[in-house]
């Protein structure tokens, strides 16, 4: 296998990671709203009314990227929605670890809603976000190429 087609290969891997990931992230939110709403409100951030808004609206949008991701007439702004919410979710646990919160993530539903560790979220989200930027450097460049004139 030459290293242009081991790339392709570790970015399809990371593509197909990271719609895994966003699916079933948001499954488990939209089935329990009123959970996910609850995990919101341990961050301390938030008025009622705006936790009400992010319970309903994070999930699908979780969803909708997820699956966009695998489309390429939607994979950049997937890609782009992906890499925004991942920084978002790095900058919320960042800031309860910071804040001495003794909250749980909330962030794949009630088997995780009992765990209270900020670092392996901050990792798992890094890491994510580098797979989403690998992605999206890789699909841009491919759309630039394939859009020079021959």
């Amino acid at each position: 296998m030459n290293p242009k087609q081991f790339t392709g290969w570790c970015l399809l891997i990371a593509r197909l990671t990271l719609t895994a990931t966003f699916l079933m992230a948001a499954l488990p939110k939209l089935q329990q709203p009123g959970l996910f709403a609850e995990s919101i409100a341990g961050y301390r951030l938030f008025t009622p009314l705006s936790i009400a808004w992010i319970a309903i609206t994070i999930p699908w949008l979780e969803l909708i990227v997820g699956i966009g991701l695998l489309a390429p007439q939607t994979r950049r702004a997937a890609g782009i929605l992906i890499a925004s919410l991942l920084v978002v979710f790095i900058g919320l646990h960042t800031s309860a670890w910071l804040r001495g919160l003794d909250i749980a993530c909330g962030c794949f539903g009630e088997h995780e809603a009992n765990e209270v560790s900020y670092l392996w979220p901050i990792l798992r989200n890094f890491t994510l976000f580098v797979a989403a930027v690998c992605v999206l450097i890789r699909d841009c460049r491919h759309h630039t190429s394939s859009q020079r004139p021959a």
